[in-house]
């Protein structure tokens, strides 16, 4: 009997043991746990937008509704001199913005790239999604333009126009992000042209030097837009149409069967650490595009 009670106990304990191992294995698995990402990454949500160029909507009415003034008055001058539009978007999206994103009908097409661009932007649809892992620190792109076999651009720097022609270039928004401790993502864009054939060359970062394809790259760092977006917060990036042969010109506008077509680029926060935070404080409209 002794031997008999002792198989038992052994069997319980067997049957314990896997039953845990078999519990702790499912929950593993399971499909409410949520996707882990670096502790210092940010998941930026880029919407590219198509409009007719000049399109008064898009020109006049939305920005009654973005707040400019946030930027300090020098760079919005510096901006516009160069045919650059930007404003912030806080709390609930306003509705000129909502009817550009298309928000209230069916989702806009959505993807995930190490660097976000606008291919297929010069097709429909007039709405574009893309979604960007961005580690802090560290330098991401966001493709504005597609690509010209020459482009003539006036150039205005220390309010003294200037005028210069490259060859295969193309409008990028050089990104980088900081997550903040409260939750809140510290963002920098800046304006650059990359241009001319791919080549090898040194780049350096975090003390060592690497050899890296790439093409010329013309940046203006007295453009740089610094901008702190916390849950709902969002950066409109324009061009603004008086100023043809600009920046802004080569970066926002398009030709698409014969007709000249202006973009916008909205930048949102779509997580973070803090998922819990943006989730609270996200604009209702923006869940039905996910």
């Amino acid at each position: 009997m002794l031997l008999l009670g002792s198989r038992i106990g052994l069997v319980a304990m067997v049957a314990a043991v896997v039953g845990c191992t078999t519990i702790a294995h499912e929950a593993k698995k399971s499909p409410l746990a949520r996707a882990q990402m670096s502790s210092d990454s940010t998941v930026l949500e880029i919407f590219f937008l198509r409009v007719g160029f000049g399109d008064p909507e898009a020109n006049q009415s939305l920005w009654a509704e973005i707040d400019e003034q946030h930027f300090p008055p020098l760079l919005r001058q510096k901006l516009a001199q160069n045919g650059l539009r930007v404003g912030l978007v806080s709390g609930q999206i306003p509705p000129a913005l909502a009817h550009l994103m298309q928000l209230d009908d069916k989702p806009a097409p959505t993807s995930a790239n190490e660097g976000a661009g606008v291919e297929g932007l010069d097709s429909e649809p007039r709405v574009l999604r893309r979604h960007l892992q961005a580690r802090a620190g560290r330098r991401s792109e966001v493709i504005t333009s597609s690509e010209y076999e020459e482009l003539p651009v006036l150039l205005c720097d220390s309010g003294h126009p200037g005028g210069r022609t490259y060859a295969k270039a193309q409008g990028v928004f050089a990104v980088t992000a900081w997550p903040e401790p409260d939750g809140r993502v510290r963002l920098e864009l800046i304006p650059e042209l990359h241009y001319g054939e791919a080549r090898q060359r040194w780049v350096g970062g975090e003390g060592s030097l690497r050899m890296e394809a790439g093409r010329e790259r013309r940046t203006f760092d007295d453009l740089l837009i610094p901008a702190t977006l916390g849950p709902g917060h969002m950066v409109v990036l324009s061009s603004l149409p008086s100023r043809p042969g600009s920046i802004g010109h080569s970066f926002f506008t398009l030709t698409e069967s014969g007709k000249l077509e202006q973009k916008l680029v909205v930048i949102r926060i779509a997580q973070t650490q803090h998922d819990d935070l943006f989730a609270a404080g996200e604009p209702l409209p923006l869940d039905r595009v996910e």
